[in-house]
């Protein structure tokens, strides 16, 4: 792996990563997470930013994947697993909105999938 493809991997899956996010959770379905006086930006970048470190590391080092078709479907999976698992914890200290609970994996599952297909790219150039 080189360095330079591990770290514009990183950089291109971030700015998707939250261009995506702002897409779906900032003009698409506001409805889900409202906005907040004190919402930051920046939090939500780094937040971008660490999520990416974390697929580009296991694509890079324990996932084999050749094609931007299998990092698709690979993110699909790991990205519904992770978004599933993190609305179960959310929910578990909020009432239960099943149109937002679904509404929300499916956004996480696609904008990961996504996600992993830039880092599939990128890594592969």
């Amino acid at each position: 792996m080189k360095t330079k493809s591990f770290i514009l991997s990183i950089l291109s899956s971030t700015i998707i990563y939250y261009l995506l996010g702002g897409l779906f959770y900032g003009i698409l379905f506001t409805d889900i997470y409202p906005s907040e006086e004190q919402t930051s930006p920046i939090f939500i970048l780094f937040g971008c930013l660490f999520y990416a470190i974390f697929y580009t590391s296991i694509f890079s080092k324990l996932i084999n994947i050749q094609s931007i078709k299998s990092g698709f479907i690979a993110g699909l999976f790991l990205g519904f697993y992770n978004s599933i698992s993190m609305n179960f914890f959310m929910y578990s200290s909020k009432t239960l909105n099943i149109e937002y609970f679904v509404t929300d994996v499916l956004i996480g599952t696609l904008t990961t999938a996504i996600m992993t297909s830039v880092i599939t790219f990128v890594l592969r150039k």
